[in-house]
């Protein structure tokens, strides 16, 4: 969504908020309903652009039938349509409430939890006919144990179903209360039942969260390691072991990576960038993408020699000590390569 979209989409809910409000939207309903309609034409403006674009490309089937299409399409017409139903002006201008599904398409937060709930339907479909279990089976007893005690509140399977559903997602019951001993403690089981199913949907989506964000993390990872010059003679085995070793970082420009007397914990790889090194003798030099820093500190077990800064916004692999001596251990050569460029750097320095 750009910018103008945003505005129109704050000041249509605006509008929405005041137009149930009647002191206020007694006073000034022309105003009111102007940036309805005003928010309401740049919405169908949009839709149609977006729809002659998708046209003239040859793809317009492809985003009517889409998230955004629908969301669109609905976002244009809702309004209008409960007009020419004969929906009163101020009921129908309720509709657009789904101007607020505008921004759902260019969430990622939302297209990740919809990976994950694929990904994890079984485990939460099964939680849910546990849920759906303990409902129907706690209605059934309370019903028997609370018709005749509180024949109004207990007297069908509904509205006891009504009590069970509440109490499961432990929200409270209101006026709605077993007195008898059993029902109370039928009552006090659900909300337990309540409390371990909730617990389970939870854990599920959290697994799957974590699952999903470190898969991302992998490929993107990957992807940025795969440009490093440094590890393109390394097979598809051991990419995948370094990858697993890296963390990726953006970091914007003119920032102090490494102080100059700090202890060494980490090396670097550049993957996109640039930074400058500040030797002790004044002397600077700048490293590009592909190259490497902060290894001497590791390899010598002593302080950081100079400060390192970057110059542009840059992409950098962060190496951590112990997986550094891991990566060391199982890959001599890349052990090999780092010690000649680390002594090669200590020569040149001096």
């Amino acid at each position: 969504m750009t910018r103008a979209s945003y505005l129109a989409l704050a000041i249509g809910l605006a509008g929405l908020t005041i137009l149930t409000t009647k002191p206020a939207f007694g006073i000034s309903h022309w105003w009111v309903e102007g940036l309805l309609r005003a928010a309401l034409a740049f919405f169908v403006w949009e839709w149609l652009v977006r729809l002659i674009h998708a046209f003239r490309a040859e793809r317009w089937s492809a985003y009517a039938l889409s998230a955004r299409g629908l969301i669109d399409a609905a976002s244009a017409t809702a309004v209008p349509i409960a007009l020419m139903l004969g929906a009163q002006p101020q009921s129908a201008w309720l509709f657009g409430v789904v101007w607020i599904l505008k921004p759902m398409p260019e969430i990622a937060g939302l297209r990740q939890l919809r990976r994950v709930m694929i990904q994890e339907r079984g485990p939460l479909f099964s939680v849910f006919a546990i849920f759906t279990m303990v409902v129907f089976m706690s209605s059934a007893l309370l019903h028997v144990l609370e018709r005749e005690a509180q024949p109004a509140a207990f007297g069908s399977l509904p509205s006891t179903l009504w009590w069970a559903v509440v109490t499961m997602t432990t929200t409270g019951y209101g006026d709605v209360v077993p007195i008898t001993p059993l029902g109370r403690f039928v009552a006090a089981m659900v909300m337990i039942s309540g409390l371990g199913v909730f617990g389970l949907w939870t854990g599920i989506l959290a697994t799957g969260f974590a699952a999903e964000t470190k898969r991302y993390n992998f490929l993107h990872t990957w992807e940025t390691v795969s440009k490093v010059p440094f590890f393109n003679s390394l097979g598809a085995v051991a990419i995948a072991d370094v990858t697993n070793m890296l963390r990726r970082i953006e970091v914007p420009r003119r920032t102090m990576i490494i102080r100059k007397g700090q202890v060494g914990d980490c090396m670097y790889f550049i993957a996109d960038g640039e930074v400058e090194v500040e030797l002790p003798n004044d002397k600077r030099i700048k490293l590009g993408s592909g190259a490497f820093f902060g290894e001497m500190a590791l390899f010598e077990n002593r302080p950081r020699s100079a400060n390192v800064v970057t110059t542009q916004t840059s992409t950098l692999l962060v190496l951590d000590v112990v997986e550094f001596r891991m990566l060391m251990g199982q890959h001599p050569e890349l052990a090999q390569t780092i010690d000649a460029e680390a002594k090669r750097r200590a020569q040149q320095n001096a």
